[in-house]
């Protein structure tokens, strides 16, 4: 699995987990929460990237724009995109989620490989949410 894959897998998991008013919605969000740690994990590289590419003044204060945000110049955007690109496709280590109780969960095929114990039907009826 890569950072790419699981943040594909996170917002899919938002999209399909809702106010958790039944059963497979609250298994998703479990699933979600045992997720959150790597999600966590690409968040604080994503912003280590952003901050040693940002814009500095001359003595190395960052500089922000009107909203605080960071300021970025042509070539420092440029870095910034290839290092993300490349972050994105790291590979994580991930051990896939042993689920006991599947009923509800086969439907959502794009949690493959993401899970074990999980028999996902994939025929023309089923659809990712």
């Amino acid at each position: 699995m890569t950072y790419k894959d699981l943040i594909i897998t996170a917002n899919l998991l938002a999209a399909n987990m809702g106010d958790q008013t039944t059963k497979t919605q609250k298994k998703l969000r479990k699933i979600y929460d045992k997720i959150k740690p790597l999600i966590d994990s690409y968040q604080e590289q994503l912003e280590d990237l952003r901050l040693e590419n940002a814009s500095v003044d001359d003595k190395g204060n960052l500089v922000l724009n009107e909203k605080g945000e960071y300021k970025f110049t042509k070539d420092a955007i440029k870095k910034l995109n290839a290092a993300i690109k490349d972050l994105s496709e790291k590979e994580i280590e991930f051990k896939p989620i042993e689920v006991l109780n599947p009923d509800g969960l086969e439907i959502h095929v794009y949690l493959q490989g993401w899970l074990t114990g999980v028999e996902f039907k994939q025929d023309e009826e089923s659809v990712d949410l």
